[in-house]
Order: C-alpha cells, then structure tokens, then sequence
C-alpha cells in the first residue's frame, strides 16, 4: 500500500503499479483484497486464542465494536487532516474558523481504514454470533447475495439494473442518497467512492474467505496437506472467478463478486505459498523485514499518510522560483535527475517504504507494538 500510495509523481508510474482505471486487474488492485483476506486469517487465530484463553461472547463483541470504532475515527480523521490548520503561506492568508468547520462539510466519509474497520465488523460479528462452519458460509454468501441483488434489481429509475458503469450504479446512487456527494471521492468530475457502503457488502465476504482459510490451516491434518489442499481450492476459486468475469466484470472499485472470486483465489494460493516456503522449507531469509513490517501496520499506514499529506501541503521554492511542495520538490531536484521521471517516481515511492521501515525497525528493536 505505500508504494503504491507515494510515488514521486501520479504522472509517472509504472504499469503494475498502477490500479486499474475501471474494469480489470493489475498487480495493485491486489493489495487490499489480500489485506482484508489476512485480516480474515488474524480474526482465526486471534478469536480461537482468546476463546481458549476464556473469553465470553461479551468481551469478544466489545473488542470488536471498540477496534473497529477507533479504525474508522482513524480513518476519518486521515481524510480531514490537517482540518484547515494553515502549512503554507497561501492557506495561512485564506486561514479563518471558518477553515475548520469548512473541512467537516466536505470531509469524506468513506475510506481505506473506515472498510477494513467495517470488514472486521461484519466479519467479527459473524464468527461470535454463529458456531458452525455452514451458518459462517451463508452469512458469507449472503453478503453476495444482497450485493448481486441491490446491483442488478431495478430498485430505482435509471440506476442500477445491473448496470457497472461509473455513472449509474447502485452503490454509487446509495452513496450519494446515503452520504452526500460531498463527502464522497471523486473520479474526475463523478462523485463515487471506491469504498463505498453496498461494495463494503463483497470486501466482507473477502475477509471471511480469509477466516475460513485460518480455520483450515488451524486444523489438525499435517500442515504440508492442509497446504497442498488450500492452494488447490484457492485454484479453484480463482478459475470461478475468471469464468464468473463473463458476466460480471472485475472491479476493484465496485469490488464486484468476480472481483472477490478471483483475488480470493489468489490469496489462497499466495498464502498457501508463503507457508510452504517459511513453515515447510524454512526458507526465512530475508523475511525480517516483512516481520518489521506487521509488527506495527497500522502505525505505518496511518503514518505515511499523514506524512505524504504534510509534504504536500508545505510549500518551498522551487529552482525556477516558482513555490512547489516538498515532495515535488524532492521528486524533482533528487529523485527525478537522478534516475529520471519514471523510474525516479519509483525510487521515491521505494525511498518513503525504506524510511518508514527503519521507523518501524526502532520500534521493533525496542519491542514498541502499537496496539488498539
């Protein structure tokens, strides 16, 4: 998510990492479906370890509501910073009260951290309130279910019916009813938001194919099995969503069922992969930094954010004297001559990844694991 989220300049990316426009799929479009999916795999382990340690239904749902509370107010409070508090001369001349209160009139609702808190809502809920395997998977496909319907039945003149153009469907309308067209992104001139409240319904099914995944591997078949058996299912998966994609585009935006099919599938068989590879082989070098990494992933993430927003706020004077941000700056007095504008991007996008690592790194060293 960082090296996608900073590059030096939008203008200047490299096809993978480059989300898809609209329909299809790149090598990006990957990342928050297989970081729902392994929020999913956590709930598993982290649920069964509290159940055993003697935790009541009770504590588990306040441990949920609160989490997922305190990760969407983080979310929200990433897309409002830094709430017309002026960091550079021209927001400093135009500063009034008014600056503040005028963020929470425009400030978007939806977001990254506000799906993943409502993904692990649903999910979280899910697992506490029902105990077999089968109730878990209804729940599971209803969400499905409900988005395939609220998309393609004719619940409203000129919007939906199974309509997944940018203009006019469901999830759009409902957000626009739901929120306001002001607290939404914008693609362009279109008020949608990728992460919208009815494509919540499909990412939620995301993170429970992570716990079903979490479940099997907790099971007590030999692990080399359980393995060979979940890259096998998540092949299987994958092929269903590729077929499905016939009648269904993938769309990340939309997060579409053949969307969930497909990078669920993957998921299954990166994790499938990645098992083998450090728990069967024990082929772990060079892993630290990943360990590094996951020890404080929201601190990164939240982090970055605000660091990427401030940069780009505060202002310097550029060589032809002209006032550009920090981060342009940077981009293109070291990065961009350097390597030049692509492969520069990159490097800036490389160099924001390596210096939140050694971040992290301290706080791994000193054994600081932030925690909600």
């Amino acid at each position: 998510m960082i090296l996608v989220n900073n590059p030096g300049s939008w203008a200047h990316i490299h096809p993978p990492l480059r989300h898809a426009v609209w329909h299809g799929l790149t090598p990006a479009d990957l990342v928050f479906p297989f970081f729902l999916f392994i929020v999913g795999v956590a709930v598993s382990l982290s649920f069964s370890r509290r159940m055993d340690a003697g935790a009541g239904r009770a504590d588990l749902v306040r441990k949920i509501v609160s989490r997922s509370v305190i990760i969407f107010f983080l979310g929200l409070f990433l897309n409002g910073y830094p709430f017309g508090i002026p960091l550079n001369s021209s927001m400093a001349a135009d500063f009034s009260l008014s600056s503040i209160s005028a963020v929470f009139e425009d400030l978007r609702v939806p977001g990254v951290l506000q799906r993943i808190a409502l993904c692990y809502l649903l999910a979280g809920l899910t697992v506490v309130f029902t105990r077999r395997t089968r109730d878990r998977a209804l729940i599971a496909v209803g969400f499905l279910v409900l988005y395939e319907l609220l998309m393609r039945l004719p619940l409203v003149d000129g919007w939906g019916s199974g309509s997944f153009a940018l203009t006019d469907n469901f999830a759009r309308w409902a957000d626009l009813g739901l929120l306001g067209e002001n607290h939404l992104y914008k693609i362009g001139e279109v008020a949608f938001d990728p992460e919208g409240l009815v494509s919540t319904l499909p990412a939620a099914a995301t993170t429970m194919l992570g716990f079903f995944a979490g479940e099997f591997i907790r099971g007590s078949r030999p692990l080399v099995e359980k393995l060979r058996w979940l890259g096998t299912w998540g092949a299987g998966v994958a092929i269903g969503g590729l077929v499905l994609c016939r009648l269904e585009p993938v769309n990340k935006q939309l997060w579409t069922v053949s969307y969930v099919l497909l990078t669920g599938g993957l998921a299954m068989m990166t994790l499938a992969a990645s098992s083998w590879v450090m728990d069967v082989r024990k082929w772990r070098t060079g892993t630290l930094p990943m360990v590094v990494f996951g020890s404080n992933p929201l601190v990164v993430f939240v982090g970055s954010g605000l660091l990427a927003r401030t940069l780009g706020l505060m202002r310097v004077t550029g060589v032809d004297g002209q006032s550009v941000s920090v981060n342009r700056w940077l981009y293109q007095e070291v990065f961009a001559k350097a390597a030049g504008p692509l492969n520069g991007s990159f490097l800036f996008a490389l160099a924001v990844v390596l210096f939140w690592l050694g971040v992290l790194w301290v706080l791994y060293r000193r054994k600081i694991f932030i925690k909600i």
